[in-house]
């Protein structure tokens, strides 16, 4: 029995340093839960430039306030974007344009207000670190060559009123429209086209 007495002593010992051991440090505040990052996974070429000398990554955090990193692979400086998602470089490597969303609170206040919540575009000239915002852009993409870029405005919203006619119900059916920017990306300059489907 001395051997069982002193197996129970030390299964008692051990089993008070793992209690007393445990309390070192206080549980994280659900508070804090929000400082929590993950890596977004980016799907074109891993998120690295055709050239190889930049690289673009999203972080995600448990309370939803995302952005998006570009980081000069040779020096380490790193642009941030806040709510950046969706990075894509041109071919040449000069530009990344990335879809900007909204925080939780100003998406809840669009719906409260009964708006629509719309994404814009963010286009980032990498040698000069120079940011365009464009609004309401639902997609974008750049040409083969990385000299272009097409910009997708959302299709308007369609009109809750009543069709006067069968006519008129028949057409509100269809799809709608929306605008697509063309921009030259050397020179600025942009060439606009209505009412595009696809």
């Amino acid at each position: 029995f001395p051997m069982h007495q002193a197996i129970r002593a030390l299964f008692l010992a051990l089993c008070a340093s793992v209690v007393l051991g445990g309390q070192g440090k206080p549980p994280v505040p659900p508070a804090d839960y929000g400082q929590f990052e993950t890596l977004a996974m980016v799907p074109n070429r891993g998120g690295l430039s055709p050239d190889g000398k930049w690289l673009a990554y999203g972080i995600n955090r448990a309370n939803r306030n995302n952005e998006l990193r570009v980081v000069n692979v040779a020096t380490g400086a790193v642009i941030v974007a806040a709510f950046g998602a969706q990075p894509l470089f041109g071919a040449n490597s000069r530009w990344i344009a990335y879809s900007i969303g909204l925080s939780e609170a100003q998406q809840d206040k669009l719906r409260k207000d009964k708006k629509p919540i719309r994404n814009k575009l963010g286009l980032l000239e990498l040698a000069s670190g120079r940011t365009t915002v464009v609004d309401g852009i639902e997609s974008f993409s750049f040409d083969g060559t990385g000299s272009y870029l097409a910009m997708r405005h959302y299709a308007p919203e369609k009109k809750d009123a009543p069709p006067a006619d069968g006519a008129a119900a028949e057409s509100d059916e269809l799809p709608q429209g929306a605008t697509l920017i063309v921009r030259d990306l050397a020179t600025g300059r942009d060439t606009t086209f209505g009412n595009v489907a696809e």
